[in-house]
């Protein structure tokens, strides 16, 4: 009887009813998509990288070097010598190691040196592998594998010759163009980095750069006719005699190329087999054996004192970088209660305008024998219907808005969207909404039941 009543009564009103609802159906939008986009950037943050123990670079803070070896923000403090990579992936923990190069882009994209292993180990989401949309790995030196919103943005089609431009802006006045790419694969979308990167063989980094047209054994070979068979055979000497002080894990490491030879440490397909130097490098991923050895061996290379490099935990640094940003965090949600607040306020103008017009309603229900709790009931009842339809109208806004825009989002700034979930949050700002309308409605209440008892029947 008493929702009855509650509901007749907001029925008289339509149009301010309407509105109100409106309001907070507003503040409700504003307060959800907040709450729900500031899960979706955390939840792409840690989506980036997954499966990836311990990250090495040169010497430099955690959070640099997680910004640029993943996110491709900044740039590395120096480089990591390819004789390091080298070692850290004939360790008998490593399980696979990944060399990563940066410093030079194509239209503002970050191109990205490597080997086959990335496309083999590196994880994103939830223990994710990458998938090829169209084509495949390099396998030639001057072969090249694309990004989703690098192929969407630039539309380029498999085989599409490309020059890469030296440096990280998008204006760049020095381009590689003795050193042309053809594009021989195109990623599928991962709502990561990796959709927005340009992949190459790590040796073509380094040829780029040198003015080399040929692979590096076939220069070594040059030069060994040439004369110079002396120098490379020192060269030889020395590199074995590192081998046989590290034979376990060199037999270890060859076993497992030929188990897998697309991962092999040295780019094979370009024939770059037995070149020593190799090309310098930005970072190093690596994954281990076992998980329990992750600080070992993080301690090890933090600790080594012939290479002096870093080794971070890519979750360690990733909470270490949401904490920075956990003030922002707050604000925002700061600014959405305030607005939640705001059409609660608009909510109490509009039952208090309303008294008026309903003293002589309040006032029949009173000679009919409703008591002082069935008064502020009936107020409450209306307040509490107003709130809770603001909060399922402000859901289905938001879920419309996603729906509408996701694409969008994650064209223009990489972020992966997806519709707004049952959670806790969400159930906890709408009995925040709840619990504010009836509080608020108590003045409303009490001031009709007061107003009707000294008004009686009488019309004003």
């Amino acid at each position: 009887m008493l929702t009855k009543l509650a509901l007749r009564s907001l029925k008289a009103r339509k149009l301010m009813v309407g509105l109100t609802i409106f309001s907070i159906a507003v503040s409700m939008f504003v307060l959800f998509s907040v709450e729900h986009l500031r899960n979706e950037v955390r939840a792409n943050f840690e989506r980036a990288v997954s499966g990836v123990d311990i990250i090495a670079g040169a010497r430099t803070n955690q959070l640099n070097l997680l910004l640029y070896s993943v996110f491709h923000i900044g740039n590395p403090s120096s480089n990591v010598s390819w004789q390091t990579y080298q070692q850290l992936s004939q360790n008998k923990a490593v399980k696979w190691a990944i060399p990563i190069s940066l410093g030079d882009s194509h239209e503002g994209f970050p191109v990205v040196g490597t080997t086959k292993a990335f496309f083999n180990h590196f994880k994103y989401a939830d223990q994710h592998a990458i998938q090829f949309k169209h084509g495949g790995m390099f396998d030639g030196l001057q072969e090249m594998v694309i990004g989703s919103e690098v192929a969407k943005a630039l539309e380029y089609p498999l085989g599409h010759q490309v020059v890469l431009a030296h440096g990280t802006g998008k204006v760049s006045f020095t381009k590689h163009k003795q050193f042309p790419f053809q594009v021989v694969g195109i990623l599928t979308v991962t709502g990561t980095p990796v959709d927005q990167s340009v992949y190459v063989p790590v040796t073509a980094i380094d040829a780029m750069h040198t003015g080399m047209t040929t692979s590096p054994l076939r220069q070594h070979k040059e030069r060994t006719v040439a004369g110079e068979h002396e120098h490379e055979f020192t060269q030889h000497a020395q590199y074995i005699e590192h081998s046989h002080q590290a034979s376990s894990e060199q037999e270890r490491s060859i076993d497992e190329k030929q188990a897998h030879p697309n991962d092999s440490v040295h780019f094979e397909d370009s024939e770059n087999s037995g070149y020593a130097n190799g090309p310098a490098l930005s970072a190093i991923f690596l994954g281990l054996n076992n998980k329990i050895s992750t600080l070992q061996i993080q301690r090890a290379i933090n600790t080594d004192q012939e290479a002096p490099l870093s080794a971070i935990l890519p979750g360690v640094a990733l909470a270490q970088l949401w904490g920075i940003m956990a003030g922002v965090e707050t604000s925002l949600s700061l600014v959405s209660v305030l607005i939640l607040l705001a059409a609660m306020l608009g909510m109490l103008t509009m039952l208090l305008a309303s008294m008026h017009e309903r003293q002589r309603e309040i006032a029949v229900l009173r000679a009919l024998g409703a008591n002082a709790s069935v008064i502020v009931l009936m107020m409450e009842c209306e307040a509490l219907f107003l709130a809770f339809s603001g909060c399922i109208l402000g859901y289905m806004m938001t879920n419309i808005g996603i729906a509408l825009f996701a694409d969008l989002i994650q064209s223009q700034f990489g972020l992966v969207i997806n519709p707004l979930p049952y959670s806790d949050a969400i159930i906890g700002y709408t009995l925040l909404g709840l619990g504010l309308s009836a509080l608020l409605a108590l003045g409303p209440a009490l001031s009709a039941y007061k107003s009707a008892l000294n008004s009686g029947l009488s019309v004003r």
